[in-house]
């Protein structure tokens, strides 16, 4: 099974490359939020259900056309997904497609800081964790900390966009449920040809129990990615989505707080951190957070030197998301390759 992981990799590190050379951000038409929101979609908007038969677009929310075909809609998505509403459609989307928390946890594995023992898992929990966590390994050298995210952003959304079309959500619904998955995409992805590997390995990691349709699943969704690049269509036509001032989005428990200097929020990079037992009184987790050319006296100035919440770190670099549960006195350098320890 691995070597079929691998092939499948390599497959898709080589359409990753192709679509490098092909393509860029220059050129194509800017988009505004709603039509961004939409077009994060892509690949879920191209399968077709009952009730919807054709292509729901990106340039506005779909309707059904008929109350006829609205209920057979209804029906696919609560015998399918056991929505009903919009309170089961989050439960919906929170259990179908999470891959991405999966692989943050894998994550805190791989660079030497986990959440949690593996004594702590029950033998059959912790034989489907090792598994699972040698399998999306397979991918970590593509995503990297962008990880499966598109995939289930892509789905999430695309799902919400079934239910609107069906009248289980309103319109207004729809916008507030995926308002956090568009933020998200801001964070991990800054093309489409980042957010189609990242979809890609996504799929296969999310059907990587079909071992017998597991190729066909990728060459299925290879093609699709292929016809969202073609002239004229969706992922060739425009850019990537540039807001004017950045949003935020949820990433970490927010109660937990840090400290980082002024100069690394106002810059929005990270290139050097380290932990320390944290201050008493406050909700402090010990992180410190610096660009890593500050001097001793900026440092030292009242002032430099800011609370903010592990996830607004997250935001700024999404990489060190998985090294919070890292020891205190670890510190870390940014390099080329990644995050160094410093001894």
């Amino acid at each position: 099974m691995t070597d079929q992981f691998t092939q499948m990799k390599e497959e898709i590190m080589t359409f990753g490359e192709e679509l490098k050379q092909r393509f860029g951000n220059s050129g194509k038409e800017p988009v505004d939020r709603a039509a961004f929101t939409l077009l994060l979609s892509g690949i879920s908007a191209c399968r077709k259900m009952p009730g919807i038969s054709g292509h729901m677009g990106y340039e506005k929310l779909y309707h059904c056309p008929t109350e006829e075909a609205a209920a057979e809609g209804r029906a696919f998505l609560q015998n399918m997904y056991e929505i009903e509403d919009r309170e089961t459609l989050e439960s919906a989307l929170l259990r179908e497609f999470s891959d991405c928390e999966q692989y943050e946890q894998f994550r805190t594995f791989w660079v030497g800081a986990p959440m949690f023992g593996l004594e702590e898992l029950r033998p059959e929990g912790r034989e489907w964790f090792l598994a699972s966590k040698e399998t999306a390994a397979q991918f970590a050298p593509i995503v990297n900390e962008r990880g499966f995210y598109a995939w289930d952003i892509n789905e999430k959304i695309g799902l919400c966009r079934k239910a609107v079309a069906c009248g289980v959500i309103t319109e207004d619904e729809f916008w507030e449920i995926t308002d956090p998955f568009v933020r998200m995409a801001q964070v991990f992805y800054q093309s489409w040809e980042e957010y189609a590997v990242s979809c890609l390995c996504g799929a296969v990691y999310f059907m990587r129990r079909e071992k017998e349709g597991l190729k066909d699943f990728l060459d299925l969704n290879i093609k699709l990615v292929r016809q969202l690049f073609d002239e004229g269509m969706a992922w060739q036509k425009y850019a990537w989505y540039q807001p004017k001032s950045r949003e935020w989005v949820a990433l970490f428990d927010v109660s937990q707080q840090c400290l980082i200097t002024k100069k690394a929020l106002e810059e929005g990079r990270i290139g050097h951190m380290y932990r320390e037992e944290p201050e008493e009184d406050f909700s402090d987790c010990g992180w410190r957070f610096l660009t890593g050319d500050e001097t001793e006296e900026y440092v030292s100035e009242p002032g430099n030197v800011v609370l903010c919440t592990y996830s607004d770190a997250c935001n700024l670099d999404p990489s060190v998301r998985a090294y919070f549960y890292a020891a205190y006195g670890m510190q870390y350098v940014k390099t080329k390759e990644g995050w160094a320890e410093l001894s």
